[in-house]
């Protein structure tokens, strides 16, 4: 059968395609190293017709056949399986001893491999639902279950139970002194040979009682310390007490499920979904997905030769280098670069277990056993190379407004379009899914923005412009293609936004700023001059009510202050004339004091009106409920009141400011409301003092009272606004023809700044 030499590979072996008459006999061949290796159906080569083969620029064979294009690769991932003869594929544990055999525990119970070969349940008397395994100094092996602890010495199992009790067994470690730690579910166990002699729970200081994982530390300046994982944070046990790291002390998360040592002596802890962290110079650094972790699952980590650590999650087994992950931490670097390994690379199942101890470990070839879901994966870490060439980068299409438009020669957004969509994609066979973009709107964007593995970019809106949309792509093991793929973007402007529409809305806000002014200048002059006249007005009208006054005042003391007094004076005379007449100079002396008592009434009738004595006897609470009394009684008009204690809360100007308001507001409503019913109502708080004075009068037509001036409808209400503005209050009448008129005025009583709430829609 001759061989027809057709490729080389990237290590020097030469492929060669056997040729027959039967499509079952074909088969290709590999020569390296003096020895020939055939490809058959075993190893997923299908019975079919061979014609040629060609290595592409990323080192992968590709062959094509009868039926259809197959890529060869090279196997780093090998799956074992119930097939292979493990007891279960369910598997937690697994142990190296020191005899070269690998010990699989399982949920059915203890496997061993042992020179290329599976054997299932290895013990005499075999255990199910195996948990953890150790093998100490003596050569026990020590087996955690899911119902207690047995110790396998001699091809005899001895229980341990009855020290331990029945519980969950998580892991097992032997310290540098012999003695033997177990950690289950309800805290942890220490033996010395066979017997229990110490237990820590949370009440001996454990952050929690389900410890997962131990370890003792082999270098730096925490050698020969114990660590403990626990579903409560991390544990260093150190003269005979535990010191606790939690979330709370800067740990990524609580759920610790592996701890490992690097060369330098750091720490490294592992959560169940939270992520990594770095223990290093007694400071913690944290990493997760969003930093470039694939997966924050670190169920078990292992480093290779290269400085790689292998860590297994639910998702699979990634790869992340340690040298990457501290250059992270000194802000070397902006993001990891992380490579996640499943079934399409070997394994049956990419589900892998964890929590259990050992989660996995190094064969004496420097091969990787991690348990699984589906069996143990076992991966060649040596075998695996890096992929040196970048993807080339190419942008696939453009979508505007959702449709496909030409870009190669640029594209043109015009007026009033939006959306542009812009698809990419980077040209690689290895880990394709894997492949990672940056891009940037150049004449917009200053640095790159990483989008992870997203192969579009979306820009609802861009102002208008001109651009260049270019993006760059990195293999799975993060060697980047810097020059990328470009597109050029022009953004037209509406007229709007030229520069002679500039010009002219330029020139035109000019104008009509220009024209503001020139008017808000005019409008402040009318309004200067309108409150001049109206101060004008209103000291006219001060003067006219002063005189007024006066000539009242005039007529009160000619008219009756006057009268009375002559009066007293006749009757005194008339007195003197008939000294003799008792009867008649008694009679006299009877209307002399009439006389005079209606005199003293007068006079204080008058100092009343000059100055309401009330506010000095009573107080100005009790002085506004007398005048409204009196008002009432004299009136005939129901009134109903509220009024709050507000005595010392004004100095006596405005005490009588106040008082004078609500005067001529009852005397508004005497005079001129018809009303039948009127309120008064007073209230304070610590902030302000509000007066609401209503009646259901016939009303009136009124102008909103302004505390810069009078109103025109008489010196009462102007006198009004104006005593409002004296006290610092905020002052407003409401009227509607027909339907009466209400009085607020409030007081600010800290600031004295007006805080009136109107409210002009009420009808009263």
């Amino acid at each position: 059968m001759p061989l027809l030499p057709i490729c080389e590979d990237d290590e020097g072996g030469i492929w060669f395609i056997t040729s027959a008459v039967s499509q079952e006999s074909w088969r290709l061949v590999r020569f390296k190293d003096g020895r020939f290796t055939i490809l058959r159906r075993e190893h997923g080569l299908p019975q079919a017709v061979y014609s040629t083969l060609v290595k592409d620029r990323e080192g992968a064979i590709w062959a094509a056949t009868s039926k259809g294009l197959l890529r060869l690769k090279k196997q780093f991932i090998t799956a074992y399986s119930t097939d292979n003869g493990l007891a279960h594929n369910e598997v937690y544990p697994l142990l190296r001893t020191r005899s070269g055999d690998i010990l699989i525990g399982s949920i059915r119970g203890l496997s061993r491999f042992r020179s290329g070969t599976f054997e299932r349940n290895v013990l005499i008397d075999p255990i199910y639902n195996v948990q953890a395994l150790w093998e100490d100094r003596a050569g026990r092996l020590w087996v955690g279950w899911y119902g207690g602890l047995f110790l396998y010495e001699q091809g005899k199992l001895k229980d341990l139970r009855k020290q331990a009790g029945v519980v969950l067994v998580n892991a097992i470690r032997e310290d540098n002194a012999g003695s033997v730690w177990v950690a289950t579910e309800g805290g942890l166990l220490k033996f010395k040979g066979d017997q229990l002699i110490a237990r820590y729970t949370t009440n001996e200081g454990l952050p929690d009682n389900a410890v997962k994982v131990i370890h003792e530390t082999m270098r730096g300046p925490h050698k020969g310390e114990l660590w403990f994982g626990t579903y409560g944070g991390l544990a260093r046990f150190k003269d005979g007490r535990f010191i606790n790291y939690t979330a709370a002390q800067g740990l990524v998360g609580n759920r610790v499920r592996s701890i490992y040592e690097d060369a330098d002596g750091a720490l490294w802890i592992g959560t169940y979904d939270d992520g990594l962290s770095r223990f290093r110079d007694g400071k913690v650094f944290n990493y997760r997905t969003e930093h470039g972790l694939y997966n924050n699952g670190v169920f078990q980590i292992l480093e290779d030769r290269r400085g790689y650590f292998w860590i297994s999650c639910n998702k699979g087994i990634y790869r992340v280098s340690r040298q990457e992950l501290n250059d992270f931490a000194e802000g070397r670097i902006p993001k990891l670069n992380s490579i996640v390994f499943g079934k399409q690379d070997g394994m049956l199942n990419s589900e892998c277990n964890g929590g259990r101890q050992p989660a996995g470990l190094m064969a004496e070839d420097g091969k990787f056993w991690f348990p699984t879901m589906g069996g143990i994966a076992v991966v060649d870490p040596e075998a695996l190379t890096i992929n040196q060439q970048p993807p080339p980068v190419l942008i696939e299409s453009l979508m505007l407004e959702r449709k496909q438009v030409e870009f190669q020669n640029g594209v043109t957004i015009r007026p009033g379009q939006r959306d542009l969509e812009i698809n990419y994609t980077g040209l690689s066979f290895i880990k394709s899914e894997q492949v990672k973009f940056k891009y940037r709107l150049e004449g917009m964007d200053a640095d790159w923005t990483d989008v992870g593995t997203r192969r579009v970019a979306y820009f609802p809106y861009l102002p208008p412009g001109n651009y260049t949309f270019r993006v760059i792509a990195a293999n799975s093991d993060g060697v980047w293609n810097t020059t990328g793929a470009s597109v050029r973007i022009a953004v037209l402007a509406p007229f709007w936004r030229t520069w002679w529409f500039a010009m002219l809305s330029l020139g035109a806000v000019v104008g009509v700023v220009v024209g503001a002014i020139l008017l808000w200048q005019r409008r402040r002059m009318t309004n200067l001059e309108r409150a001049r006249a109206e101060q004008a007005k209103f000291s006219r009208q001060l003067i006219e009510s002063q005189e007024m006054e006066r000539k009242r005042i005039a007529a009160e003391l000619h008219d009756g202050l006057g009268q009375n007094l002559l009066v007293i004076k006749n009757r005194a005379l008339i007195g003197l004339l008939t000294p003799n007449d008792q009867e008649r100079a008694v009679e006299q002396l009877n209307e002399i004091s009439t006389a005079v008592s209606q005199t003293l009434d007068e006079v204080r009738q008058i100092a009343a009106n000059l100055h309401p004595y009330q506010l000095d006897r009573l107080g100005l609470t009790k002085a506004i409920e007398a005048m409204i009394r009196k008002v009432a009684a004299a009136a005939g008009i129901k009134f109903s009141t509220g009024i709050d204690n507000i005595d010392g809360l004004f100095d006596p100007q405005a005490e009588i400011n106040l008082y004078r308001i609500v005067q001529e507001s009852l005397n508004n409503i005497i005079k001129h409301s018809a009303a039948t019913e009127a309120t008064v109502v007073i209230k304070r708080d610590e902030r302000r003092v509000a007066i609401t004075i209503r009646d259901n009068g016939k009303g009136f037509v009124a102008e909103p009272a302004k505390n810069t001036g009078p109103l025109k409808r008489g010196f009462g209400l102007a006198g009004m606004s104006e005593r409002a503005r004296m006290l610092g209050g905020d002052y407003a009448i409401h009227a509607i023809p027909g339907e009466g008129a209400t009085i607020t005025l409030t007081i600010d009583l800290k600031t004295g700044q007006k805080n009136e709430e109107r409210r002009p829609d009420k009808k009263m």
